[in-house]
């Protein structure tokens, strides 16, 4: 029984169960200790090792790397260039801090939002909008925020109804991955909102996921402006979708829509349920002072007068683990 469980816990020098950690009985053969009853020790060969355990496109690398004693991800990618037709660049994503006690799951989920910003940040680039004789990239990462917030009047504009001809005229002004939407669908929900349906054909390989893609829409009829966003929320949505179907860990897509949501409920319940842990009181304090330790180990350095105040703000208001912190 758990002889499974046992064998992975040996083979994890970055896990370790606490002293008295309870086990769960989730099946007759299958015995566990869940996660919340683990100390955790990421180096960089473990979080190696768990990226490399990951699968998702081939133009598509997490990579690891450590600076100064700090773990850190980022995604590596192929991607064809803006401004060269026919040539590709190596990329490299934003990078995302990878904490020595991070619980392994949340390091999976840490990769899988790599994965979604890498991606998101590309698909706003490939978005583009004919605006007196150029095509331009409205929606993408790199507009100039501080320059938006000394002239935000250059951006106010009238709030125009949201009409069928009017999206057939944007949709002439759009584009993404180079073609265009067509509109299948056009019908007034109620007085305030409104269905809309678009076709985009695209046969890019770099995101497969937007092939004979049919985006859904529900717009808002008092602002036309708006439909350049939902257009673009569309979008993501789909991509977001693809890549959690997609991003496996062990060849299993964990974040799929395809688990049943009422079997992740009975195993949240399984690995949580006192009945089932029969924890221990001793076990039962040496969890909670795990988590406060993990918690004290996330305040940054020099941020002490900026915590006391923001707690002052809000009313001194008692805080559980207020113990740890020094201020």
């Amino acid at each position: 029984m758990g002889i499974a469980n046992l064998q992975y816990q040996e083979d994890c020098a970055y896990e370790e169960a606490i002293s008295n950690a309870p086990k769960v009985l989730l099946t007759d053969d299958i015995e566990v200790t869940p996660q919340h009853f683990f100390k955790y020790h990421h180096t960089l060969e473990s979080v190696r090792e768990l990226l490399a355990d990951i699968e998702f496109e081939t133009s598509y690398r997490l990579v690891a790397s450590e600076h100064n004693g700090l773990l850190r991800m980022q995604v590596a990618m192929l991607s064809a260039d803006n401004y060269q037709s026919g040539s590709k660049k190596l990329l490299f994503g934003r990078s995302w801090p990878i904490e020595v006690n991070l619980p392994t799951s949340e390091l999976l989920q840490t990769a899988l939002l790599a994965l979604y910003v890498a991606r998101e940040h590309e698909i706003r680039e490939r978005y583009t909008l004919s605006v007196d004789g150029a095509i331009t990239t409205p929606l993408n990462n790199h507009q100039d925020f501080p320059l938006i917030v000394k002239v935000p009047h250059l951006l106010s504009g009238s709030a125009n109804q949201l009409t069928k001809s009017g999206v057939e005229r944007i949709l002439k002004q759009v584009r993404f991955l180079d073609q265009e939407f067509s509109l299948e669908r056009y019908v007034e929900v109620d007085g305030d909102n409104v269905l809309i349906s678009v076709l985009l054909l695209s046969g890019d390989d770099e995101l497969p996921e937007f092939r004979s893609t049919s985006l859904h829409l529900v717009c808002s009829l008092k602002d036309e402006n708006a439909f350049y966003y939902e257009l673009m929320e569309g979008l993501l949505k789909i991509s977001k979708q693809y890549v959690a179907e997609n991003f496996k860990f062990r060849g299993v897509a964990r974040f799929s829509k395809n688990h049943c949501v009422v079997g992740l409920a009975r195993l949240n319940r399984d690995v949580r349920d006192p009945s089932k842990l029969a924890m221990c009181e001793l076990s039962s304090l040496q969890a909670a002072q795990l988590n406060y330790e993990v918690d004290a180990t996330r305040m940054p350095n020099g941020c002490e007068q900026l915590m006391a105040n923001f707690i002052k703000e809000n009313g001194e208001i008692d805080i559980a683990n207020r113990h740890l912190y020094p201020f």
